[in-house]
């Protein structure tokens, strides 16, 4: 069953790749089948991880998140299936060619250090523990969706502020329908990764982690539900928008990745997802 798995993760690797460059293919050319059939392609790209990691977890006996391999491949999950939502809710394009490389990235990162499947200690043997990841994978799935379409709206903005028009911007999504993307992806992430953080802060409560307040992967934490949080109430009240609510966004997304890849592995003196 975990050989089946494995391969189901390699397939879906491969059908990212190959839906990414559809996707390439299509801003290039501009040909209007390429996005539906790179749709398509990522979409069997995600149900075949989906399945893999449906078998991952029967062959553990549990959820699978423990561990750099598992934790990885859920996150590619729930950031492709985030995307395909938004992309068949909204239309813009240009938002698979970020996802894709990121999905890759990730995947590449989990085969990379692939291990068997193995049992949960006793401190991840909790309900609790399975909707923090749950929540908190929902909610990055939003944040790095909207975190992309930022760096999009930026490069975009860049473009025009410096009169280049040439033919990328006529491939681009526009301004406001990025900054609508980035707004409400992070709208519906925020309430997500208040529910993880509650979920994260009950679980250290209940084992009675000490100084778990000071944890630098709490603190960044943090941080970055502060970031979006000022993206949210400053978009509302007309304070901020288009350029700096992007930079909030991009900030918001780079904390979100030290958290992952530097405090999570690194920093964290108790923080055992992913470990």
């Amino acid at each position: 069953m975990e050989l089946a798995s494995v391969i189901l993760v390699w397939l879906a690797y491969l059908l990212y790749a190959a839906a990414f460059a559809v996707f390439l293919i299509g801003f290039v050319t501009q040909r209007p089948w390429t996005n539906a059939l790179g749709r398509w392609v990522a979409t069997a790209a995600l149900a075949a991880q989906a399945v893999g990691l449906v078998l991952r977890g029967v062959e553990a006996g549990h959820f699978p998140f423990a561990g750099l391999y598992e934790s990885t491949v859920l996150l590619s999950c729930a950031i492709a299936l985030v995307w395909s939502v938004a992309e068949s809710l909204t239309r813009l394009k240009a938002i698979g060619l970020y996802v894709m490389p990121v999905v890759l990235v990730l995947l590449t990162v989990a085969l990379v250090e692939y291990n068997p499947p193995v049992g949960l200690g006793p401190v991840l043997r909790s309900d609790i523990v399975v909707v923090h990841v749950t929540v908190m994978l929902v909610a990055i799935g939003c944040l790095y969706v909207a975190g992309g379409a930022a760096i999009i709206y930026l490069i975009e903005e860049a473009l025009l502020r410096r009169r280049r028009p040439g033919g990328v911007l006529g491939r681009l999504p526009s301004l406001a329908a990025l900054e609508r993307l980035v707004y409400r992806a992070t709208l519906l992430g925020v309430p997500f990764l208040t529910m993880g953080m509650a979920a994260g802060v009950i679980r250290a409560e209940t084992f009675r982690v000490p100084g778990w307040a000071t944890d630098p992967m709490v603190l960044l934490s943090v941080a970055a539900w502060a970031v979006y949080l000022a993206l949210i109430a400053g978009r509302v009240r007309r304070e901020w928008t288009g350029r700096a609510v992007s930079w909030l966004a991009v900030t918001g997304l780079v904390l979100l990745l030290v958290i992952r890849f530097a405090a999570v592995p690194y920093l964290s003196a108790f923080h055992t997802y992913g470990a």
